[in-house]
């Protein structure tokens, strides 16, 4: 789940390392790059509640599975963009699929842990958005330096569609139905 989220936010933030590069290439104002930058977290923003809502009803495990493939898809979306409205349109996408990410996954990991341990639970979880900018930024400012931009942002979808995939394997509702302390007997 920290991955999933660190993946998350590098997904958001690497676009962010690419700016001087875009902004060159693509003869990009200041206006359109804020914008393909801004998009991400208004997406998120509107969509966060209406996501974690349908999330409760559909579940919780195939809601994460889902917004994780689609931000990773998105973000391959942003690699292969050959223009800005392209770009735009994966970036909205980017938005999507991170919307409930972390209202989600907290939700679970909430549920799966003791309640004496749920703040350090939450602490360790949301502390990979800050983990997740950083290395979005600094990665993909490496990356584009040495093998082109497009592949700072394929990068950050084959780092997303890999935790996907393991995440597939790894979580399910029984197991997760198996570890809820709720359940068990023991110390609130």
């Amino acid at each position: 789940m920290f991955c999933l989220l660190l993946s998350d936010y590098m997904s958001r933030q690497a676009l962010n390392a690419l700016f001087p590069i875009l902004k060159v290439q693509w003869q990009l104002t200041d206006t359109k790059l804020g914008s393909i930058s801004g998009v991400v977290p208004l997406a998120v923003g509107v969509l966060t509640l209406p996501f974690s809502i349908i999330a409760d009803r559909w579940g919780r495990v195939k809601s994460i599975a889902l917004m994780a493939a689609l931000w990773s898809v998105a973000t391959l979306g942003c690699a292969i963009a050959s223009s800005y409205n392209e770009m735009f349109i994966a970036r909205i996408f980017v938005g999507v699929g991170e919307a409930a990410y972390g209202s989600v996954g907290l939700a679970m990991l909430m549920s799966i842990f003791p309640k004496r341990l749920r703040s350090t639970i939450a602490g360790g979880f949301t502390s990979a958005a800050a983990f997740g900018s950083v290395l979005g930024v600094s990665l993909s400012g490496v990356v584009a330096t040495h093998f082109g931009w497009r592949w700072s942002m394929g990068l950050m979808a084959i780092f997303g569609f890999v935790l996907v995939i393991i995440y597939f394997f790894v979580v399910t509702e029984k197991r997760l139905a198996r570890s809820q302390p709720d359940n068990a007997s023991g110390t609130p």
